[in-house]
């Protein structure tokens, strides 16, 4: 298995590492499913931008057999989690998590009435959400604020965030169960329970997150049905149109 953040922070090292006090690598890391069902890191490559044609821009630093080589592990392994700290706020928390919902909310404020089922439905995932984000931009993704102080992108964070959303994320795969399966911690499996295979068995995350997303599922299938039973309803209602 990789963790790969490779991709997310080549194209900023050079302006990144021109900050003061900040210095990164892109990177990725290469774990092995033990027979334990544990995953253990066995290599990490801390990547530069080639500077030149006779550039050393790729180094793999393995686990540590030595004093030399144990300090050299654990700084790899620093920069894997500094790699990982960044994208987890600024692409899987910020971006996939909140502000990709803020259209969605402006369209359904705009364009449906407060009675209408599909708002009602709605209504209590997206109460707050435009308030905290908007909390967040005064305090936390400004200029200087917390993020660009506290994580390595610095004043590129918010750009780090906008190219995800461009090269990245797409609706239809934001779904618990086709998430997974692009990042190839699952299968398809129209066998098993959730119309997938975990390829790590002790993983909370997906199984309890898919208990959830298949409660979700039903309660927002059955209700949706209830009120458009066949599609010339949805197609003729203006205001879900509109949205």
């Amino acid at each position: 298995f990789m963790l790969d953040h490779h991709d997310a922070y080549l194209p900023f090292l050079d302006r990144i590492n021109a900050l003061d006090g900040r210095k990164a690598y892109a990177t990725r890391t290469i774990f092995f499913l033990t027979p334990l069902g544990t995953l253990k890191p066995i290599a990490i490559e801390l990547s530069l931008p080639l500077s030149g044609p006779t550039s050393r821009s790729k180094r793999v630093i393995t686990p540590a057999v030595d004093a030399t080589t144990n300090w050299m592990w654990q700084l790899a392994k620093a920069h894997a989690c500094s790699n990982d700290a960044g994208v987890h706020q600024l692409v899987n928390h910020w971006l996939r998590t909140r502000a990709c919902l803020e259209p969605f909310i402006l369209a359904a404020h705009r364009h449906m009435s407060a009675m209408h089922p599909i708002f009602k439905l709605l209504d209590p995932h997206m109460r707050y959400t435009l308030e905290i984000n908007a909390l967040a931009r005064q305090s936390l993704l400004n200029a200087d604020g917390v993020i660009e102080s506290c994580f390595t992108p610095g004043r590129y964070a918010m750009e780090i965030s906008a190219t995800a959303y461009k090269s990245y994320w797409r609706f239809d795969m934001e779904n618990l169960p086709a998430d997974l399966i692009r990042r190839g911690m699952a299968v398809p499996d129209p066998t098993e329970p959730h119309g997938l295979k975990l390829l790590i068995e002790d993983y909370p995350y997906a199984t309890d997150g898919l208990l959830i997303w298949s409660a979700i599922d039903n309660w927002v299938r059955t209700y949706v049905n209830h009120f458009y039973p066949n599609s010339s309803l949805i197609c003729n209602d203006r205001e879900l149109q509109a949205w």
